[in-house]
Protein backbone atom coordinates (compact mmCIF):
# COMPACT_ATOMS: atom_id res chain seq x y z
CA UNK A 1 0.00 0.00 0.00
CA UNK A 2 1.36 3.45 -0.88
CA UNK A 3 2.59 5.43 2.13
CA UNK A 4 0.19 8.33 1.46
CA UNK A 5 -2.81 5.99 1.50
CA UNK A 6 -1.64 4.36 4.75
CA UNK A 7 -1.33 7.77 6.41
CA UNK A 8 -4.86 8.71 5.29
CA UNK A 9 -6.26 5.47 6.77
CA UNK A 10 -4.43 5.92 10.08
CA UNK A 11 -5.14 9.65 10.46
CA UNK A 12 -8.47 9.24 12.33
CA UNK A 13 -6.85 6.82 14.78
CA UNK A 14 -3.88 9.10 15.36
CA UNK A 15 -6.22 12.05 15.94
CA UNK A 16 -8.28 10.06 18.45
CA UNK A 17 -5.15 9.01 20.35
CA UNK A 18 -3.92 12.61 20.41
CA UNK A 19 -7.24 13.94 21.74
CA UNK A 20 -7.35 11.26 24.44
CA UNK A 21 -3.84 12.16 25.55
CA UNK A 22 -4.66 15.86 25.68
CA UNK A 23 -7.84 15.31 27.67
CA UNK A 24 -6.26 12.99 30.25
CA UNK A 25 -5.76 14.50 33.74
CA UNK A 26 -2.26 15.51 34.81
CA UNK A 27 -0.22 12.95 36.67
CA UNK A 28 -0.79 13.06 40.41
CA UNK A 29 1.75 12.58 43.15
CA UNK A 30 1.48 9.58 45.44
CA UNK A 31 -0.26 11.65 48.11
CA UNK A 32 -2.97 12.83 45.74
CA UNK A 33 -1.47 16.27 45.04
CA UNK A 34 -0.42 17.77 41.74
CA UNK A 35 3.39 17.36 41.91
CA UNK A 36 3.90 20.79 40.32
CA UNK A 37 2.40 22.48 43.38
CA UNK A 38 3.32 20.08 46.16
CA UNK A 39 5.88 21.73 48.47
CA UNK A 40 9.08 19.79 48.98
CA UNK A 41 12.01 20.29 51.29
CA UNK A 42 14.34 20.17 48.28
CA UNK A 43 13.37 23.74 47.31
CA UNK A 44 13.00 24.97 50.90
CA UNK A 45 16.37 26.03 52.23
CA UNK A 46 14.76 27.22 55.49
CA UNK A 47 13.30 23.93 56.68
CA UNK A 48 14.71 22.65 59.99
CA UNK A 49 16.41 26.00 60.77
CA UNK A 50 15.90 28.18 63.86
CA UNK A 51 16.52 31.93 64.13
CA UNK A 52 16.73 34.81 66.64
CA UNK A 53 15.80 38.36 65.70
CA UNK A 54 19.07 40.27 66.14
CA UNK A 55 18.30 43.72 64.67
CA UNK A 56 15.27 45.74 63.58
CA UNK A 57 16.14 48.72 61.36
CA UNK A 58 13.45 51.35 60.84
CA UNK A 59 13.04 53.39 57.62
CA UNK A 60 15.76 56.04 57.74
CA UNK A 61 18.27 53.82 59.54
CA UNK A 62 17.26 54.11 63.20
CA UNK A 63 17.33 50.90 65.23
CA UNK A 64 14.25 49.69 67.06
CA UNK A 65 15.07 48.13 70.45
CA UNK A 66 14.52 44.35 70.47
CA UNK A 67 15.39 41.70 73.07
CA UNK A 68 18.86 40.42 72.23
CA UNK A 69 19.67 36.70 72.37
CA UNK A 70 22.53 37.37 74.80
CA UNK A 71 20.40 39.45 77.19
CA UNK A 72 18.23 38.21 80.05
CA UNK A 73 15.07 38.85 78.01
CA UNK A 74 13.78 36.15 75.71
CA UNK A 75 14.44 37.03 72.05
CA UNK A 76 11.93 36.93 69.21
CA UNK A 77 12.41 33.61 67.44
CA UNK A 78 11.39 31.92 64.19
CA UNK A 79 11.63 28.22 63.35
CA UNK A 80 10.76 26.52 60.05
CA UNK A 81 9.45 22.96 59.91
CA UNK A 82 7.46 20.68 57.62
CA UNK A 83 4.42 19.54 59.62
CA UNK A 84 3.14 16.35 57.92
CA UNK A 85 4.48 17.64 54.62
CA UNK A 86 3.16 21.22 54.98
CA UNK A 87 5.68 24.04 55.54
CA UNK A 88 4.97 25.89 58.77
CA UNK A 89 6.81 28.61 60.65
CA UNK A 90 6.53 29.00 64.38
CA UNK A 91 8.22 30.83 67.20
CA UNK A 92 8.03 33.42 69.97
CA UNK A 93 6.85 36.94 69.05
CA UNK A 94 7.91 38.74 72.23
CA UNK A 95 5.10 37.65 74.54
CA UNK A 96 3.15 34.91 72.75
CA UNK A 97 3.94 31.88 70.64
CA UNK A 98 2.77 31.92 67.02
CA UNK A 99 2.59 29.75 63.93
CA UNK A 100 1.67 30.28 60.28
CA UNK A 101 1.93 28.45 56.95
CA UNK A 102 4.68 29.64 54.62
CA UNK A 103 6.07 29.08 51.13
CA UNK A 104 9.49 29.65 49.61
CA UNK A 105 9.13 30.71 45.96
CA UNK A 106 12.22 31.68 43.94
CA UNK A 107 14.04 32.29 47.19
CA UNK A 108 11.33 34.61 48.58
CA UNK A 109 9.74 33.77 51.92
CA UNK A 110 5.95 34.17 51.66
CA UNK A 111 3.72 33.85 54.73
CA UNK A 112 0.43 32.66 53.26
CA UNK A 113 -1.98 33.83 55.98
CA UNK A 114 -2.11 35.84 59.19
CA UNK A 115 -0.30 34.03 62.00
CA UNK A 116 -2.17 32.34 64.83
CA UNK A 117 -0.86 33.32 68.28
CA UNK A 118 -1.57 32.51 71.89
CA UNK A 119 -3.26 35.22 73.95
CA UNK A 120 -1.18 35.89 77.01
CA UNK A 121 -1.29 39.38 78.49
CA UNK A 122 1.76 41.47 77.58
CA UNK A 123 3.43 44.59 78.90
CA UNK A 124 2.59 47.59 76.66
CA UNK A 125 6.04 47.86 75.08
CA UNK A 126 6.25 44.11 74.40
CA UNK A 127 2.68 44.13 73.05
CA UNK A 128 3.50 46.86 70.50
CA UNK A 129 6.64 45.06 69.37
CA UNK A 130 4.81 41.77 69.06
CA UNK A 131 1.90 43.32 67.16
CA UNK A 132 4.24 44.94 64.64
CA UNK A 133 6.31 41.78 64.24
CA UNK A 134 3.26 39.55 63.59
CA UNK A 135 1.82 42.10 61.15
CA UNK A 136 5.18 42.23 59.37
CA UNK A 137 5.11 38.50 58.59
CA UNK A 138 2.59 39.03 55.78
CA UNK A 139 4.39 42.16 54.54
CA UNK A 140 7.70 40.58 53.50
CA UNK A 141 8.62 41.94 50.07
CA UNK A 142 12.18 40.56 49.93
CA UNK A 143 14.10 37.95 51.89
CA UNK A 144 17.70 36.83 51.62
CA UNK A 145 20.26 34.49 53.16
CA UNK A 146 23.98 35.08 53.39
CA UNK A 147 24.67 31.51 52.20
CA UNK A 148 22.06 29.18 50.73
CA UNK A 149 24.08 26.05 51.57
CA UNK A 150 24.77 26.92 55.19
CA UNK A 151 22.98 30.18 56.06
CA UNK A 152 23.88 32.03 59.24
CA UNK A 153 22.06 35.29 58.60
CA UNK A 154 18.56 35.93 57.26
CA UNK A 155 17.19 39.34 56.26
CA UNK A 156 13.61 40.41 55.62
CA UNK A 157 12.54 43.60 53.86
CA UNK A 158 8.98 44.70 54.73
CA UNK A 159 6.57 46.82 52.71
CA UNK A 160 6.74 49.38 55.53
CA UNK A 161 10.43 49.98 54.81
CA UNK A 162 11.61 48.11 57.91
CA UNK A 163 14.49 45.62 57.74
CA UNK A 164 14.67 42.62 60.09
CA UNK A 165 17.95 40.73 60.51
CA UNK A 166 18.07 37.28 62.12
CA UNK A 167 20.97 35.20 63.37
CA UNK A 168 20.80 31.45 63.10
CA UNK A 169 20.68 29.37 66.23
CA UNK A 170 23.24 26.63 66.72
CA UNK A 171 22.28 23.45 64.88
CA UNK A 172 22.25 20.07 66.63
CA UNK A 173 25.77 18.80 67.16
CA UNK A 174 26.55 15.16 67.60
CA UNK A 175 29.35 15.02 70.12
CA UNK A 176 30.05 11.75 71.83
CA UNK A 177 28.94 8.31 70.77
CA UNK A 178 26.01 8.26 68.35
CA UNK A 179 23.11 5.93 68.87
CA UNK A 180 20.10 4.88 66.83
CA UNK A 181 17.23 7.21 65.95
CA UNK A 182 14.03 6.82 67.95
CA UNK A 183 10.56 8.38 68.06
CA UNK A 184 9.39 10.08 71.25
CA UNK A 185 6.40 12.14 72.34
CA UNK A 186 7.04 15.41 74.21
CA UNK A 187 4.26 16.92 76.30
CA UNK A 188 3.05 20.50 75.92
CA UNK A 189 4.63 21.83 79.12
CA UNK A 190 7.81 21.38 81.12
CA UNK A 191 7.65 20.61 84.83
CA UNK A 192 10.11 20.90 87.74
CA UNK A 193 12.66 18.09 87.73
CA UNK A 194 12.56 17.81 91.52
CA UNK A 195 10.97 19.16 94.66
CA UNK A 196 13.50 21.95 95.16
CA UNK A 197 13.68 25.00 92.90
CA UNK A 198 17.31 24.32 91.99
CA UNK A 199 16.56 21.17 90.03
CA UNK A 200 15.44 23.06 86.91
CA UNK A 201 12.70 22.16 84.44
CA UNK A 202 12.32 18.81 82.69
CA UNK A 203 10.55 17.64 79.56
CA UNK A 204 7.72 15.13 79.90
CA UNK A 205 8.31 12.32 77.39
CA UNK A 206 7.07 8.86 76.45
CA UNK A 207 7.73 6.32 73.72
CA UNK A 208 4.08 5.62 72.86
CA UNK A 209 0.72 7.32 73.37
CA UNK A 210 -0.40 4.55 75.74
CA UNK A 211 2.43 5.11 78.24
CA UNK A 212 2.39 7.57 81.16
CA UNK A 213 4.55 10.68 80.91
CA UNK A 214 8.05 10.41 82.36
CA UNK A 215 10.60 13.11 83.18
CA UNK A 216 13.53 13.57 80.80
CA UNK A 217 16.48 15.09 82.66
CA UNK A 218 18.70 15.48 79.60
CA UNK A 219 18.68 18.01 76.79
CA UNK A 220 17.10 17.85 73.32
CA UNK A 221 19.71 19.67 71.25
CA UNK A 222 18.28 21.73 68.40
CA UNK A 223 14.70 21.49 69.67
CA UNK A 224 12.78 24.81 69.78
CA UNK A 225 10.14 23.90 72.39
CA UNK A 226 6.98 26.01 72.45
CA UNK A 227 4.63 25.69 75.48
CA UNK A 228 1.13 24.60 74.55
CA UNK A 229 2.30 22.35 71.70
CA UNK A 230 2.57 18.58 72.00
CA UNK A 231 5.24 17.06 69.77
CA UNK A 232 6.35 13.79 68.29
CA UNK A 233 10.07 13.92 67.54
CA UNK A 234 12.64 11.74 65.86
CA UNK A 235 15.79 12.03 67.94
CA UNK A 236 19.25 10.48 67.98
CA UNK A 237 20.46 9.36 71.39
CA UNK A 238 24.07 10.16 72.18
CA UNK A 239 26.40 9.62 75.10
CA UNK A 240 28.52 12.65 75.92
CA UNK A 241 31.64 11.61 77.86
CA UNK A 242 32.44 15.27 78.59
CA UNK A 243 29.16 16.13 80.30
CA UNK A 244 29.32 17.92 83.68
CA UNK A 245 29.26 15.78 86.81
CA UNK A 246 25.83 17.06 87.85
CA UNK A 247 24.29 16.62 84.36
CA UNK A 248 23.02 13.61 82.48
CA UNK A 249 25.56 12.02 80.14
CA UNK A 250 22.71 10.86 77.91
CA UNK A 251 21.37 13.48 75.49
CA UNK A 252 19.05 13.62 72.51
CA UNK A 253 19.79 15.44 69.27
CA UNK A 254 16.75 16.47 67.23
CA UNK A 255 16.59 14.78 63.83
CA UNK A 256 13.08 15.87 62.77
CA UNK A 257 9.75 17.14 64.07
CA UNK A 258 7.39 14.39 62.94
CA UNK A 259 4.15 16.01 64.10
CA UNK A 260 2.88 18.71 66.46
CA UNK A 261 -0.53 19.46 67.94
CA UNK A 262 -1.63 22.64 69.70
CA UNK A 263 -3.16 21.64 73.05
CA UNK A 264 -6.08 23.65 74.44
CA UNK A 265 -5.50 24.94 77.93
Amino acid sequence: MPLSALVRRLAPCLLAIGLAACSSPPMRAADGQDPRFHPTSASDMLVQTNWDLARWTLPGGALRPVPHPSSTSRPITVAFIHDQGSPRMMGFAGCNSFNAPYTVANGLLIVRSDPVATRMACAPQAARLEQDFLAGLTRITASSLDNTNNPQRMTWKLSTGDTLDFGRRVDPVAGGQMGAAKLVYVNSERVPCGASAGHGMCYQVRDSASQPWQLWHGEITGFNFQPGVRYRLRVVEIHDPNSPVDASALQWVLDAVVEQVVVSR
